[in-house]
């Protein structure tokens, strides 16, 4: 949700939708919990989770891209803390969604450590297993190998090709583009194509913003709906 406001602060350069991503930003962050190591991860009811799909670092990843275009000490503190939660030595399952190849992913896309990526690197030997003369990763749960990228192999490759083959930045081209620049305001032109020659994709836009404005104010059982 936080990330669907920014999309719509950056084509629009509205105001209020930056305010609602703040807004949707800081009732994820109400969801997270300090755990014994100082890090914050998403509260799952007596277990903290630090993933991309279901934990802190997926709300760190859309919080570094709020924090591009506005500033405040406790969100980066929060973010700091966040990525200490990607930095854990254990983890239980590689992939990319739920596992160490998602903390990876994250690291690289909010300026991690070298030593710690490098750490997590040489680690994911711990999951591979051999698979018809090459290597392969079991899935969530550890049940069976899976191949996907949500779970499996092709979400590990994603990353490691991100940590191995990346320039001095290391850019990662799996997540929100980190180096892209934020919005400026709009130009009259801009507006003026906006609101005349894409009629329908504004409609879309005001559409979608309505819908967003009443789902994040409409909290379920703690949840955004």
């Amino acid at each position: 949700m936080t990330l669907l406001f920014l999309r719509l602060f950056e084509a629009t350069d509205d105001q209020r939708f930056l305010d609602l991503a703040e807004m949707a930003l800081r009732r994820d962050l109400d969801r997270c919990v300090e755990v014994a190591d100082g890090s914050l991860q998403v509260d799952e009811g007596g277990r903290g989770m630090p993933y991309l799909e279901t934990g802190s670092v997926g709300v760190g990843l859309v919080l570094r891209e709020l924090l591009r275009h506005r500033e405040h000490p406790d969100l980066t503190a929060a973010l700091s803390r966040i990525r200490r939660a990607a930095e854990a030595e254990l983890v239980v399952c590689s992939g990319l969604f739920n596992g160490r190849a998602g903390l990876i992913a994250f690291l690289m896309a909010t300026g991690g450590e070298d030593a710690v990526l490098d750490r997590h690197l040489s680690r994911l030997a711990w999951h591979v297993m051999s698979y018809q003369d090459h290597v392969a990763f079991p899935g969530d749960q550890l049940m069976r190998l899976s191949m996907d990228l949500a779970t499996g192999s092709a979400g590990v490759l994603l990353a490691v090709r991100g940590a191995r083959c990346a320039g001095p930045n290391r850019p990662h081209a799996s997540l929100p583009d980190p180096t892209r620049e934020p919005r400026v305001a709009a130009t009259p032109e801009d507006r003026h194509t906006m609101t005349t020659t894409r009629p329908l994709a504004r409609l879309a836009m005001i559409i979608t913003a309505v819908v967003a404005m009443a789902c994040v104010r409409c909290p379920v059982g703690g949840l955004l709906w």
